[in-house]
């Protein structure tokens, strides 16, 4: 492993911006890179962003878990992102959040329906929210919260690219991007898509965006003919 630094600057600039943009309360929230196809790091746990320390960063071992480095514990929720990392290959970036609008949706139980084009444009279904882990999964929480995830990406016949996060039931959001920055940009994504449908229930717009709408935005910005921003 080498040229760390580079990659402990980038996992506290994400967890810093996840405070900035509001998603993260206290230290409730964790991101965490991909160093390799063998490691990652991610925020300490109970350590304010901006308290952290480069040097104190822990690195974790893929395949197993295991820390291998650093001073400080690693995130409670750390084997959750162990899961995703070993499971999902492409994925150079994690961010769990506990932000206000899709951590109620979470908590009601309830996916986030699609009602306009804002939420098709990075989901390409409804923001999916995975089950309980039951009381036998309990004794490997965190990891198991993991599994259930990928589990609910495969029931719902959704992938990690068409389905950049999801909501796990009485916990909060889980999202994933293949560069640095991209899962922080979909949990702010998520909370907004959250607090749009949860103001368009409230005003009892309950009509689902036409399929062939939604298609067609998620298509134009990541299709294989996108044309969506500047070549």
């Amino acid at each position: 492993m080498h040229g760390l630094n580079k990659f402990f600057n980038e996992c506290k600039k994400q967890n810093i911006i996840l405070v900035k943009k509001n998603l993260s309360i206290q230290t409730f929230s964790n991101v965490s890179v991909r160093i390799d196809r063998k490691f990652f790091t991610i925020k300490p746990s109970g350590v304010v962003p901006s308290k952290i320390k480069i040097k104190d960063c822990p690195v974790i071992r893929i395949s197993d878990g295991k820390k291998v480095k650093g001073k400080y514990n690693p995130s409670t929720d750390t084997p959750t992102h162990q899961i995703l990392y070993k499971k999902f290959k492409n994925l150079k970036s994690i961010s769990h959040t506990h932000s206000k609008f899709a951590t109620a949706w979470a908590q009601s139980g309830k996916s986030i329906p699609i009602y306009g084009t804002t939420h098709s444009d990075y989901w390409t279904s409804e923001v999916p929210i995975a089950r309980y882990v039951t009381k036998k999964e309990l004794r490997y929480y965190e990891k198991n919260t993991g599994n259930v995830i990928i589990e609910c990406l495969k029931k719902k016949k959704l992938t990690e690219k068409t389905c950049p996060g999801v909501l796990v039931p009485g916990h909060g959001t889980f999202c994933w991007g293949n560069n640095y920055n991209k899962a922080v940009q979909y949990s702010e994504m998520l909370e907004f898509i959250a607090e749009l449908a949860y103001y368009s229930q409230r005003i009892k717009f309950s009509k689902k965006l036409p399929d062939y709408i939604s298609k067609k935005h998620f298509e134009r910005k990541f299709g294989k003919k996108k044309y969506y921003g500047q070549k």
